[in-house]
């Protein structure tokens, strides 16, 4: 098996998180200080590259979405796609933002609105802090979030489906050597920065996500959080998601991203239709308008003045590392589903869409959060403030009809969130981890049990010693430099096009895509006449009709 492995990419992130996890726990409060200070240093000096960047990436989007290179195949011409457009973005939804809807969709835009930044001038709790802090929401939650995942997986895509390139996350790199894979040494290390960035940002959103469990049934049983409750919601989230990754893509990934996808639009209407409906319409249209409006505005506040309170540097820019950590991994496993779609369909299926769905859904859960605060029902703020975002959700369906019912779906839908968030990561960084990574389907079972354990007790160990903020600041310096990578390969995708290199690796390529071509259509007759498939659950997530 070690000999399957590249030792090198897979050992920095088990060391860099082996030391990072020792000093954790030997002194959280001080690690966290320390990474607290570098992380503002970096955010204060350097921020301004990230919203800038991120920018670039959105412009690049609508670039390619227009252009008539938009309707580049993925697979070159005679490829047929394997999953239905609903599927696929059922999964990139819930890979993507669908963790963090759930922890931040009612609390993000209260907490906007009831403390502004000064430089804005807003009066707190005004309509127009309601607008702006709506928008912000939408800005962290939507376009931007989905076109830093869009641009590494557009670049590896082209690389790996039209080009021959292998499943690894460097491969979107290879534009810059004219189309040729860069020193092995340099993918080594790229690869390896990657790897250590996704498993810092996995285990920080699953601890997060053990945090908001644990307080969900406290709310709903009256079981106290604590390092036990925590222990076995972590063992029974490690052994859901290594599960569903042990089953394949296929199977496990695309059967829990459809339920969750549903479950997501079933409490998204039920609250819509029990709270306050008119508010949400009336504030879902008016911030919408504004954030299209001011996108660019928004996109780009660093709020350059003396003695600053660093607010866009501890949210826009902190949201947006944040996303960067996650990129390439969410990018390389949207790869997957994206072959025989077009560049314009990736760019609708894994960014409009599921930003679509983000600016919905904050703007019924946070409409929600704000109606109640507004009116004087509750004391919502007080309430964030006393408990944390982990126990809003759960708290904010105390204003509905039927609550306890509505607390165990949601408990269930986060759980969801987070198997199916870990599970296409585990799936995805496994099968990065071999050395011949092409035309590989699923990753060996043992390699992927290593992974799905391995971030599962990082996130555990973080969450049991106190130092939960420390991965947090983690995860987003690792995202740092992937802004640059990212950068590089999308600025070098481009060049590549514009360059003419598009008719050279048609004809350079040809006989491979037309036998990835010939091998999907086999593959797909074989799935069709396979009873064993059709005997089984899963089988209506496939791509049965043409």
């Amino acid at each position: 098996m070690l000999k399957r492995i590249r030792i090198v990419p897979v050992a920095i992130p088990i060391v860099l998180m082996g030391i990072i996890l020792i000093i954790g726990f030997v002194s959280p409060d001080e690690f966290t200080t320390r990474m607290t200070d570098f992380f503002i240093a970096l955010m204060a000096n350097a921020g301004w590259m990230v919203s800038l960047g991120v920018l670039i990436f959105v412009g690049c989007m609508v670039l390619l979405f227009v252009h008539p290179f938009g309707s580049i195949k993925f697979g070159g011409a005679n490829a047929k796609p394997k999953y239905r457009t609903w599927i696929w973005w059922a999964i990139s939804l819930c890979a993507g933002i669908g963790t963090g809807i759930v922890f931040w969709g009612a609390t993000e835009p209260l907490m906007h609105t009831f403390a502004p930044p000064p430089s804005v001038g807003l009066e707190a709790g005004s309509l127009d802090a309601v607008i702006w802090g709506m928008s912000k929401s939408f800005l962290h939650w939507s376009f931007s979030p989905y076109a830093i995942y869009a641009v590494a997986g557009i670049a590896i895509g082209y690389a790996y489906y039209n080009m021959n390139k292998s499943y690894t996350a460097s491969a979107g790199l290879v534009y810059l050597n004219d189309g040729k894979e860069l020193n092995s040494k340099i993918n080594t290390v790229i690869d390896g920065i990657i790897l250590f960035a996704i498993c810092g940002g996995v285990a920080g959103s699953l601890g997060y996500g053990l945090l908001q469990i644990g307080s969900g049934l406290n709310f709903v049983f009256g079981i106290e959080p604590g390092p036990v409750v925590w222990a076995v919601i972590a063992c029974v989230i490690i052994a859901s998601y290594t599960i569903s990754s042990a089953t394949g893509l296929d199977r496990g990934i695309s059967w829990l991203s459809d339920k969750n996808a549903w479950i997501f639009i079933v409490l998204m209407i039920f609250v819509l239709i029990t709270g306050p409906t008119a508010y949400i319409f009336n504030l879902f249209t008016q911030s919408l308008g504004f954030f299209i409006n001011n996108f660019v505005d928004l996109s780009l506040f660093t709020q350059p003045i003396i003695d600053s309170d660093l607010w866009p540097q501890w949210w826009d820019m902190y949201w947006m590392v944040d996303w960067l950590s996650f990129g390439p991994i969410v990018g390389l496993f949207l790869v997957k589903l994206s072959y025989g779609r077009t560049i314009r369909q990736f760019i609708t299926v894994n960014v409009i869409l599921p930003a679509m769905f983000g600016i919905l859904w904050f703007s019924v859960f946070g409409g929600l959060a704000l109606d109640l605060e507004l009116r004087g029902v509750a004391d919502m703020s007080g309430f964030l403030a006393d408990n944390g975002a982990q126990a809003f959700m759960m708290y904010i369906f105390e204003f509905l009809p039927f609550t306890e019912l509505i607390r165990i779906i949601m408990l269930v839908t986060i759980g969801l969130s987070f198997i199916t968030l870990a599970d296409s990561m585990t799936s995805t960084i496994s099968t990065m981890s071999l050395k011949q990574s092409k035309g590989v389907k699923e990753a060996p079972l043992p390699i992927k049990v290593f992974w799905g354990i391995f971030i599962g007790l990082i996130s555990l160990v973080f969450v049991i010693s106190g130092g939960i903020d420390g991965i947090k600041i983690v995860k987003t310096i690792a995202g740092f430099p992937i802004l640059f990578i990212e950068l590089a390969m999308i600025l070098g995708f481009l060049y590549h096009l514009f360059s003419g290199k598009l008719k050279r690796d048609e004809i350079e390529y040809a006989d491979f895509m037309e036998q990835e071509a010939a091998a999907a259509a086999d593959e797909a007759a074989a799935e069709l006449t396979d009873p064993k498939i059709h005997k089984k659950w899963f089988n209506l997530d496939k791509q049965t009709k043409k």
